[in-house]
């Protein structure tokens, strides 16, 4: 998860800053990492039983998402069964575990937790039971609710148990506005403290009770697929385990919002997206390995965030996990992001895309939307 933050340098012991013209973004990091002058080294962090973000792929000044490591991953879901690197799309999910692209309408801030709206989600013995159904007033998303994680937003054998913090997903375009207020470290302590916090009896409670439980983002971001087939954008669940299972799907020949949060969201934080092949969909959202070439092994990495000058910032990778297991880079599609009106700033050359594996610039670019300005990642 990078930092946004237009001026200074953020004191996170596990990132390194990586400057651009207007704003620094931190790339997580767990060992030391040769950067430029205009970077700093950061100490070493000593060995715990807390989750741990993984070392980028680049020391370049210029922006790279983070890329996870499945060795520092805790909890991740049962190993693939195929050992193919092309990418089979699997049959369509059923409607029982599909959302609408299109939000619900936005419950009042001071909405009380539902007690499950009569849904039949999987409750293993000691687990605390997800308190949404789908379809619901809040914009909340069920995440494989027939798994041990029954709807929440955690790694499908993973539970939501008494005396912890369990997060939960929002529709396309809204972030989760609840957390641990006292949370104050992008690494560590309390850095998967999101969601709503669940007592010694499984009682749950809403950290931020002025807050509704799923806010409209920025709006000036969205996926446009221009092929044949879905795609589906995986976002990272932070603060959480930062598996990537939060789903946006953009239809063939269709569009779908971002969840570019704003510059108050947890700690000033940004939203980062793996992107799937073509032919994905919600269930590709899962933590991958070199196997198969989905989740952090898909073949793009979107991010994106408000800084606190006003300007969001928004960046495309071609995921280096992707090439370096061998992925074809020809059955990858083509990535551009496009300005849609306002003030955009682009790097230099006018261009910000990736094409046959290599991008506009040196591992990923960079766009700047000033107030009131929009853009599309451009699939084709």
């Amino acid at each position: 998860m990078a930092v946004v933050e237009a001026n200074g340098v953020i004191g996170d012991p596990l990132a390194i800053i990586i400057k651009l013209p207007s704003m620094n973004i931190p790339v997580p990091s767990h060992e030391s990492v040769e950067v430029t002058s205009s970077a700093r080294k950061p100490a070493i962090a000593s060995s715990s039983s807390v989750y741990v973000t993984p070392t980028p792929s680049s020391s370049s000044s210029v922006y790279v998402t983070p890329t996870p490591s499945t060795s520092a991953y805790v909890t991740p879901p049962p190993e693939p069964t195929t050992s193919s690197s092309s990418y089979v799309a699997p049959p369509p999910a059923s409607s029982s575990s599909v959302y609408s692209d299109e939000p619900q309408a936005t419950q009042a801030p001071q909405g009380d937790i539902p007690d499950g709206q009569g849904n039949t989600f999987t409750v293993p013995p000691g687990a605390v039971k997800f308190p949404w159904n789908y379809n619901n007033a809040d914009n909340v998303v069920p995440l494989t609710p027939g798994s041990q994680n029954g709807g929440w937003a955690m790694s499908p054998n993973q539970m939501c148990k008494p005396n912890s913090w369990c997060p939960y997903a929002c529709a396309p375009g809204y972030y989760s506005a609840q957390w641990d207020p006292s949370a104050v470290l992008y690494n560590g302590a309390g850095s998967m403290n999101g969601g709503l916090y669940a007592d010694a009896n499984g009682v749950l409670s809403k950290p931020n009770k002025d807050a509704a439980f799923c806010v409209r983002g920025m709006g000036n971001a969205r996926i446009r697929n221009t092929l044949g087939e879905s795609v589906s954008a995986c976002q990272t669940v932070y603060p959480g385990n930062e598996a990537m299972i939060i789903p946006s799907v953009a239809g063939a020949g269709g569009t779908v919002d971002l969840n570019i949060v704003p510059s108050t969201y947890w700690l000033g934080t940004s939203s980062q997206f793996y992107v799937n092949l073509r032919g994905s969909s919600a269930e590709q959202c899962v933590w991958g390995d070199s196997d198969k070439p989905v989740g952090n092994w898909a073949p793009y990495i979107f991010g994106g965030g408000q800084a606190k000058d006003g300007n969001t910032y928004i960046s495309v990778q071609f995921n280096p996990l992707y090439t370096s297991a061998g992925f074809s880079v020809s059955d990858a599609y083509n990535v551009e992001i496009v300005c849609d009106g306002g003030a955009c700033n682009f790097p230099e050359g006018g261009k910000c895309k990736c094409e046959g594996g290599k991008c506009s610039v040196d591992n990923g670019c960079t766009v700047t939307l000033g107030a009131g300005a929009s853009a599309s990642f451009v699939l084709y």
